[in-house]
């Protein structure tokens, strides 16, 4: 295994390169999330469809099936993680271009079969992009990969999400979906920038899912995460709903979340990776979770005193509170997630624990309306703010034997 000290430090550009990766497969996937939706629906598409849309993100839920063919098959003439980078971009922007030229006008059955078309690709590029930012960091410089990776979703977010939705508006479907096609291609450019040389070690490596589960601190990771994430989930499913409930418009919504909300990500992954300078990254993810937990208490606190009812910039400020603690939560968590991958199989270690988050983040968001409707918002958040003190409670003895299996303290 190659260690850290034989590795250079990080450049700018190698960083503004894995900013750009993350973008490339963000694009898709928030075009996808924020647009879509609203789309559709002004499009007179029933509901129903438009919550099948949630089932393109089953390859997101299963890519960890193929992360080691991802790992183990690859061009040697184009290197091992530029293979799959060219690969998935040239199949993301010929699906986006087949979306733009057809539409709905062709029938439902196309468009959710394009549409997963891309969403599989965007997954399977997600993997080789992980496996490239742990392989091509130093595990100190792991921090910072990790923040890049937080701003290119952000940015992600905001074009690929509010800002084809504003092109929608304004220039219609197939000139939004033109451009959005036209920036997927200009980030190929970041793939020519990348570094694919491996050390030895890693090319005679043979990845696979046995190595990954035989290593205690993935299994303990993987406990840290249910337990972690389990309360986070339905909290912030809940809170696109509860702004409606308060009356806000879609309009006011998109900006909030979209807009002002990948804006305050932007800031906080830029201090959760100076933190990390000072501090391990699990510590920093502990941090995170008596903050979180606070701010669930405040916003249970904001809908019993009245006054998220009288003005809604405290509840929208109180929102981007939320956002900010998840990405110095998120930040840190893949951190953490980087320093515990080995460098033989970097794609298929990060891709397993990034699959199994995702996990508990669609069946914690998913118990979420039911308890939401029972107890209404406000006792909702105050028990989600008791349970998430209990779930750091419970984080702090797992962190310390993680530290203990990864041998990294």
């Amino acid at each position: 295994m190659q260690r850290p000290s034989e590795q250079v430090p990080v450049t700018r550009l190698a960083l503004a390169v894995i900013v750009v990766l993350y973008l490339a497969h963000a694009l898709p996937l928030y075009f996808f999330n924020v647009a879509m939706p609203a789309i559709l629906r002004s499009q007179g598409v029933d509901l129903r469809w438009i919550g099948m849309l949630s089932l393109l993100y089953v390859p997101w839920a299963f890519k960890f099936l193929w992360a080691p063919l991802v790992d183990r098959h690859y061009l040697h003439s184009l290197g091992r993680r530029r293979t799959w980078l060219w690969l998935t971009q040239a199949a993301l922007v010929a699906g986006i271009l087949v979306l733009a030229l057809t539409g709905l006008e062709h029938g439902l059955l196309l468009f959710v079969l394009v549409s997963l078309w891309i969403s599989t690709f965007a997954a399977t590029q997600d993997i080789a992009i992980d496996g490239y930012t742990v392989e091509s960091l130093a595990s100190d410089d792991h921090r910072l990969g990790s923040m890049a990776q937080s701003i290119g979703v952000a940015l992600g977010s905001m074009f690929g999400g509010a800002g084809v939705l504003w092109l929608y508006q304004v220039v219609g479907w197939q000139s939004a979906l033109l451009t959005l096609a036209g920036l997927s291609a200009l980030t190929m450019l970041a793939v020519a920038r990348v570094d694919d040389r491996l050390p030895a070690q890693a090319e005679a490596a043979k990845p696979g899912f046995i190595a990954t589960f035989r290593r205690p601190e993935i299994r303990w990771a993987l406990l840290l995460i249910l337990v972690y994430r389990l309360v986070e989930a339905p909290a912030m499913a809940m809170l696109t709903p509860m702004l409606v409930d308060r009356q806000w418009s879609l309009t006011q919504i998109g900006l909030l979340m979209s807009v002002a909300g990948a804006s305050v990500g932007l800031l906080a992954a830029v201090a959760a990776a100076r933190l990390l300078q000072r501090q391990r990254a699990a510590t920093l993810l502990l941090r995170a979770g008596w903050l979180r937990s606070l701010a669930y208490l405040a916003v249970a606190g904001l809908l019993l005193s009245g006054l998220a009812d009288g003005s809604p910039v405290w509840l929208g400020a109180m929102v981007l509170v939320l956002l900010a603690i998840r990405y110095l939560a998120m930040t840190s968590l893949y951190a953490l997630f980087m320093q515990l991958c080995s460098r033989q199989q970097a794609g298929t270690d990060f891709t397993v624990l990034v699959c199994f988050e995702l996990l508990v983040f669609f069946v914690g968001g998913s118990l979420s309306g039911f308890l939401a409707k029972g107890l209404g918002y406000e006792t909702y958040y105050l028990l989600l703010g008791a349970l998430s003190v209990l779930s750091v409670l419970l984080c702090k003895p797992i962190v310390r034997s993680i530290q203990a299996g990864s041998g990294n303290h």
